[in-house]
Order: structure tokens, then sequence, then C-alpha cells
């Protein structure tokens, strides 16, 4: 019987320590997959700019946790939302990245968070951006 209730015992502390590391684990991947999300998004805007031969605008929307893709005269094409448990921690200048028609863009560094972990997207002048 004592065998049988140490067992049961091993068996709750062990189960409690995989439930932390599970959530910490759909956390990273989460923030992994935003960090993908967003810089597509940015991608996807220099490429419109870099088409059309004018500017597109990322607004960056730390209140209502979304990000606008805007034409050059500031009409609204998408709107994406950061899922839950996902928040920005650091946002660029203006919350903004604006690529103009060779696909440039302004520098700019956009940081993630979720849980105790963080990923940044980086846009440099050339407009290439990457996550780190």
């Amino acid at each position: 019987m004592l065998e049988a209730l140490g067992s049961v015992a091993l068996a709750a502390i062990l189960s409690g320590v995989a439930t932390a590391r599970l959530v910490e684990l759909t956390n990273s991947a989460r923030l992994a997959g935003t960090a993908r999300t967003v810089a597509t998004a940015l991608r996807l805007a220099r490429g419109r700019a870099l088409a059309a031969g004018g500017s597109m605008e990322v607004r960056l929307d730390a209140g209502r946790m979304a990000l606008e893709l805007r034409d050059g005269a500031g009409a609204l094409l998408e709107t994406r939302w950061l899922p839950v448990g996902v928040r920005f921690i650091a946002l660029p200048a203006r919350d903004r990245v604006q690529f103009g028609g060779l696909g440039t863009a302004q520098n700019a560094t956009i940081t993630l968070g979720a849980g105790a972990r963080a990923r940044s997207v980086v846009v440099n002048q050339r407009g290439r951006v990457r996550v780190q």
C-alpha cells in the first residue's frame, strides 16, 4: 500500500512539472509563429511598395494588439491581430514602419513577448526583414 501511495505521489509531481513545461512550450511556439506572421506582413508591405512604385505603411497598435497594412494614401488594406498571450513589448518610433517605392524603409525593431520569452523582428534601411 505504501509503495502504491509513493508511486501516485511521484506521478502527480511529474505531471505537474510536465504541465508547466507544456505551457512554456505553447507560449514559445505561439511567440515564434507571431514573429513570423509580423515579418510576413512587413515583407508583404515591402513587396507591394515595390510593385506599385509607391509607399506602403505598417501601423502597429499596442492597445488593440494589431497591425494594419495601409497604402500611401492611408487606406486600410489589411488588419492582423496578435494571438492571445502575445503582446508588443517595444515598437519603433511613431508605431509604424514605412516602405518606399524602391523597397527601402526606416530602421525598425518590433519586439514581441509571451510569458518570459521575447522575439524581435528587425527591418533595416534596405527594407530587409529578419526575425531574431
